[in-house]
């Protein structure tokens, strides 16, 4: 079969086309929705069934992705070259609960969380990052990690809550391990 003239490729070609229109109105529709609580970078991309609703701010520097059924309910600053996975939540500590006269329902809400990706961050798919929370430049939050702290730079963390396993690049080289 001749390459070249191949159907193939021009499937291939038509289905690229068509993966960014689609990618352009997901784009498209979280600007329109958001208005001018959104600042974002170039090359972002989101997955499907994304449910972004910062109460202020949602600012995406370049070269970011969110997957599928990220949930975003915090004021989130993401750093460029961040990967987000699929079914990731950033979510407030956002009720108070401590007054023993009242129900939780009744004591009302805290001040908006803020969430900031320092970037070249990797996020696995199911995380939870809880309240206000710096994930520093480089570091990686495992599959299913509970984040409820600060992570430094370079780290491996996991866990719930997640802490640091070990650093990313070993001995402080850039080579992967």
């Amino acid at each position: 079969m001749d390459r070249v003239n191949s159907p193939l490729k021009s499937r291939s070609y038509l289905m690229s086309r068509v993966g960014a229109v689609v990618h352009y109105f997901r784009k498209l529709r979280h600007a329109v929705r958001l208005r001018s609580r959104l600042k974002l970078g170039t090359n972002i991309h989101f997955g499907s069934s994304c449910i972004l609703s910062p109460p202020n701010i949602l600012s995406i520097a370049n070269d970011v992705s969110f997957g599928r059924r990220v949930l975003v309910e915090v004021d989130l600053v993401v750093g460029s070259d961040t990967l987000i996975s699929s079914f990731v939540c950033f979510v407030g500590n956002d009720h108070s609960f401590d007054d023993p006269d009242s129900t939780v329902y009744w004591q009302g809400r805290n001040p908006p969380s803020r969430v900031v990706l320092e970037g070249d961050n990797l996020i696995g798919v199911g995380a939870i990052v809880v309240g206000d929370v710096t994930i520093g430049r480089g570091a990686i939050v495992g599959a299913g990690a509970v984040v409820t702290r600060d992570l430094p730079p370079g780290m491996i963390c996991v866990g719930v809550p997640a802490k640091p396993i070990k650093p990313r690049w070993g001995n402080n080289s850039k080579s992967s391990f």
